[in-house]
């Protein structure tokens, strides 16, 4: 039985990105920016965005982590600071200028060095470990945005 010529061609559609032909069934329509039909290629896995959007999204999510981790490193630098102006005070305490100086005379300063010295110390070691989080995030976007910079 011989086919008409309309029955015989389907319906093809062209990608806009990259200008193939393919059959409707085997492009689809991004959910993000309802760009479409696009073939498969451009189709990121487990996801319904097109590489593009997931692309942009993924370098905005990086701008925010690298915005962040700039702010872990400068309080991490106060935290320095606050340490050395107490371990400098301490050992100025225990070489005997306490008496010398007005404001180390003072019992509560004297007593406190030590404890706020010891917050200094514990707060650093806390935001140093959440700054290696953030850094090994920060690895995971870029290398799973190169990735996504291939199919795009």
């Amino acid at each position: 039985m011989l086919k008409r010529p309309e029955e015989e061609t389907e319906d093809l559609f062209r990608c806009p990105v990259c200008e193939v032909y393919m059959k409707k069934t085997e492009g689809f329509i991004c959910s993000t920016c309802r760009r479409g039909p696009l073939c498969k290629k451009h189709k990121v896995v487990r996801s319904t965005e097109c590489a593009s959007c997931v692309y942009d999204r993924r370098r905005k999510d990086l701008l925010l982590l690298k915005g962040e981790e700039i702010n872990l490193k400068s309080f991490l630098r106060l935290l320095q600071f606050i340490f050395l102006v107490f371990a400098v005070f301490f050992i100025a305490l225990r070489a005997g200028l306490g008496d010398a100086v007005e404001f180390l005379k003072s019992s509560f300063i004297a007593d406190g060095l030590l404890y706020l010295g010891g917050i200094a110390v514990f707060g650093y070691i806390v935001f140093y470990f959440i700054l290696r989080i953030q850094r090994g995030k920060i690895q995971e976007i870029e290398s799973e945005i190169r990735k996504i910079e291939v199919r795009r």
